[in-house]
């Protein structure tokens, strides 16, 4: 899937009958956020997450792994939304089981990522609200923020490349369990990030940025991408796995790049 495609518009439609023929008409959007789910539940398996008080305008994500992403969803924010997370299952004495159920307000014309985090066999998941800024970088340039969904403090480096010594000083110094630094801007062009223990030289997870693919001919979008001026990024910094648990095999830390911004998201005539 390309990365400029990402944003999901949930646009609903309602079809007319009478006098003979059919009309079909757009309903007109709510006040509404746009909603992100990421799932930093280290304990269990893939789950599923629904807003459960109405159909329309709302995010819903079947089935959202590990350290997985899902689009961004357009979401009725004028009243607040109640959201339950499952196990992802065939098996129905499974999937009727909750692993979260909680209220969430959300801001008419934000854009956020709802984290999913704690644990699910402890029974204290639930979600942490991120904020994503959309502002677009500067011509030439992109952004890249880090957010830390471990339990302990992180220092995170940009390079240029994943096997570049690194930097005397961390781009971003401890960041705090469940925080987001604040974006740096940089050229385009290749970058990886790695991350560290506060003060630490040794490198925990390294994961390189994404570069934009070939956009298909004729289409005048440009694609998101390190490569791909406007774009903006949160890395994200998940822990290992639960031994013993079906994430028993991620055995070490790891890096995610996920877009937040799309070249010709708003404010940049592409």
């Amino acid at each position: 899937m390309r990365l400029n495609r990402l944003i999901f518009l949930g646009v609903s439609f309602t079809v007319l009958y009478g006098c003979g023929k059919d009309t079909t008409g757009v309903t007109t959007p709510p006040p509404n956020a746009t909603v992100r789910y990421v799932n930093a539940l280290n304990d269990t398996g893939s789950v599923d997450i629904g807003m459960i008080d109405q159909v329309e305008w709302s995010a819903n994500q079947k089935p959202l792994a590990f350290r997985g992403a899902s689009a961004y969803f357009v979401t009725d924010a004028t009243h607040p939304r109640h959201i339950r997370v499952f196990p992802t299952s065939t098996d129905p004495a499974v999937t009727s089981q909750i692993i979260d159920d909680e209220t969430v307000t959300f801001t008419p014309g934000t854009r956020v990522t709802m984290l999913l985090t704690g644990s699910a066999r402890a029974g204290t998941a639930h979600f942490v609200m991120i904020s994503d800024d959309i502002t677009p970088p500067a011509a030439g340039q992109i952004a890249v923020r880090v957010v830390n969904a471990s339990t302990g403090a992180v220092d995170a480096y940009l390079t240029n490349a994943a096997s570049d010594p690194l930097p005397g000083t961390a781009t971003f110094a401890n960041v705090g369990s469940l925080q987001a630094s604040g974006y740096v801007t940089r050229p385009t062009g290749g970058v990886a990030a790695r991350a560290t223990a506060p003060g630490s030289a040794t490198v925990t997870a390294t994961n390189a940025g994404p570069n934009a693919p070939d956009s298909p001919p004729g289409d005048v979008f440009p694609a998101a991408g390190v490569n791909s001026q406007y774009t903006k990024f949160s890395v994200y910094y998940f822990p290992a796995g639960v031994a013993g648990s079906p994430q028993g095999s991620v055995t070490t830390p790891s890096l995610a790049w996920f877009v937040d911004r799309n070249p010709c998201d708003t404010g940049v005539t592409c």
